[in-house]
């Protein structure tokens, strides 16, 4: 049966939280079983603050269980609930590139660009190192440990293609398990000052073909609290979708 899980936001101009629209609204859809939450959105912020705190919320749901999202707003909650159903897919205003893995290298294989400009290195063709890209430290995570082991064998110290990349494998190792416990990859300027990327693996659609991973990059300034959980969900819906087209929800 598909999971179902609806998202209450309340009104109030953007500036209060009316409580009469939040838990009793959530109360009465529960009683004739519809599961559902109170998300207060931020106040007093600028948009898209509220609409990127919606998204993740979304996303925390989806990676809880829930396949369908419904959203019932009330005033500004109406609003907010408007423009997440009206807001376009992963990540338009960022760059989406696709990369695989190739010993300790990814060759990227496809690029779009999105509205807000980044200069990269990574254009498609290019090879990276690995061990400083979002890409490459996704597809390397994934490795099983004995290959990831014969990979890194006879290295100690990592060339540095920026003054904030690994220096040695002994910090890339470190910066893996942290990959391999929360699912993503960062690339914090490793690459490009100013820029920051994240990055997903994909598992290969047939034998022999090395790990691939999807990636976001953006200027770091954008990259705010608010922004990277609603980001990190838009390259997990990515991700699935090019690690098994066929079988899409």
């Amino acid at each position: 049966m598909t999971s179902t899980h609806v998202i209450v936001l309340p009104g109030g101009g953007y500036a209060a939280h009316a409580p009469h629209e939040a838990e009793p609204v959530a109360r009465w859809l529960g009683e004739i079983g519809v599961p559902a939450s109170v998300f207060r959105y931020p106040l007093h912020v600028r948009h898209p603050a509220p609409l990127d705190a919606l998204r993740a919320e979304i996303g925390r749901r989806r990676v809880a269980g829930a396949q369908r999202i419904g959203l019932i707003g009330f005033s500004a909650g109406g609003h907010l609930a408007g423009l997440a159903a009206l807001a376009p897919g992963p990540a338009p205003d960022q760059t989406v590139q696709f990369a695989v893995l190739d010993g300790l290298e990814v060759t990227y294989l496809a690029r779009h660009d999105g509205r807000q400009p980044v200069r990269l290195t990574s254009r498609v063709g290019r090879r990276l190192p690995a061990f400083s890209t979002a890409t490459g430290k996704a597809a390397l995570a994934s490795l099983p440990d004995a290959e990831l082991d014969r990979r890194l064998e006879g290295l100690d110290v990592l060339p540095q293609p920026s003054a904030k990349s690994h220096s040695s494998v002994a910090s890339l190792r470190a910066d893996l398990a942290l990959v391999r416990s929360r699912g993503y990859a960062v690339d914090d300027e490793e690459t490009m000052e100013g820029v920051v990327c994240y990055g997903i693996m994909i598992p290969a659609r047939q034998p022999g073909e090395g790990p691939c991973a999807a990636s976001i990059t953006l200027l770091k300034v954008r990259a705010t609290p608010e922004r990277v959980p609603a980001l990190l969900d838009d390259l997990r819906l990515l991700a699935s979708e090019l690690g098994d087209p066929l079988h899409r929800g």
